[in-house]
């Protein structure tokens, strides 16, 4: 460790630091300079972060597009790794944790006991603050890990980056689970984003007899084959469904997930599928999807399920990352100093250019 335990607590204890801050929709965040640095109350644990990733999320909130109700301001980022400096009363207990320790929080943090936390369903609960959103997250050089959140220790050799995409991976492996993937079955995953891209590793573990990506970009689509895709394809090329009737004998995909957020996606799917498939609706729209309900229920008895949020999946994510089944430096492909937070916000690749994931790193 290049500091002691007692020199990083009074570093914090004097510190101002910078955070940006979120004040409202549609472009109403900044970076402010002389931010305090919080202090951890009982069982709160107070972490440097060491890197903050940029979700589709955080682009709704900038360009006014997503469907939420919040509160202002608040410092965004629900995507984070960092460095414990200092312990709240008995959090070093309740958490199983020591300065020094990298450290990772789930994003939601529940509290209560209703209907859904009895039935292991946390992630659905009302009760619930969202870190990056209802309360501060890791668009800062320091932020606070709730008593009541749920927190991970970051396996030894495991990257920065990687850690950083475990809450994306922790998502795509709860989609990969509801969609209960069988040896013999062929998979189509639409998108090759974070959580597309992340689909496709957790997929290819589940060793199904195809796992097939959709995408537009190309550069993606190469990378998906290298992460494990067997085939990909352009959402209009004309080979992909040349490709399934030969693998299925004409009866389409056995499982689809959509992971774009794009209705066009989600509708093609329905198409490609074949009769009794499963479906599972990952993605984040901004618009509505029109489709014919015959579909669902007259011509092919679908199992549509939803997919939400990471439970129980981060302890996964982060194990399957540390050894090497999963590669979670390969989907973060850029990285910003918190200060260019704007400009990562607003990044757009060239056509040939593969970004996944873009992380933040409030050291440089």
């Amino acid at each position: 460790m290049p500091d002691t335990a007692g020199q990083r607590k009074v570093e914090t204890m004097t510190q101002m630091m910078k955070a940006v801050r979120c004040e409202g929709f549609g472009g109403k965040h900044r970076l402010v300079r002389d931010h305090p640095v919080p202090r951890p109350g009982a069982g709160e644990v107070l972490v440097r972060v060491d890197g903050s990733g940029i979700c589709a999320a955080d682009r709704a909130m900038w360009d006014a597009t997503g469907p939420w109700d919040l509160s202002f301001p608040f410092t965004p980022g629900h995507e984070f790794t960092g460095t414990v400096v200092e312990l709240g009363a008995d959090a070093a207990e309740m958490h199983g944790l020591s300065v020094g320790d990298r450290a990772i929080a789930e994003l939601n943090v529940t509290s209560g006991n209703d209907f859904f936390r009895q039935r292991g369903a946390y992630h659905l609960t009302d009760c619930m603050e969202v870190l990056g959103a209802t309360c501060d997250g890791g668009w800062a050089e320091y932020m606070i890990y709730p008593a009541n959140a749920v927190i991970h220790r970051v396996p030894d050799g495991l990257s920065t980056k990687a850690a950083c995409y475990t809450e994306p991976l922790a998502n795509a492996i709860h989609g990969v689970q509801r969609a209960d993937i069988q040896f013999d079955d062929v998979v189509v995953i639409a998108g090759a984003g974070p959580i597309g891209m992340g689909m496709v590793q957790a997929a290819a573990l589940k060793t199904p007899r195809k796992v097939i990506v959709i995408n537009p970009g190309a550069a993606k689509r190469t990378a998906a084959l290298s992460l494990g895709a067997d085939m990909a394809f352009a959402p209009d090329d004309p080979r992909l469904h040349e490709a399934l009737g030969d693998l299925t004998d004409g009866r389409g995909a056995d499982v689809f997930l959509e992971a774009s957020g794009q209705t066009s996606a989600f509708e093609q799917g329905l198409q490609i599928v074949r009769k009794g498939a499963r479906i599972v609706v990952f993605g984040v729209y901004k618009s509505p999807a029109r489709v014919d309900l015959n579909i669902f229920g007259e011509f092919k008895e679908l199992d549509v399920r939803g997919g939400h949020l990471a439970p129980f999946t981060y302890a996964t994510a982060l194990d399957l990352m540390a050894r090497g089944k999963i590669d979670g430096d390969a989907c973060v492909t850029h990285v910003y100093a918190l200060e260019a937070f704007e400009t990562a916000l607003t990044r757009r690749p060239d056509p040939d250019e593969l970004q996944i994931k873009i992380m933040l790193d409030p050291t440089l």
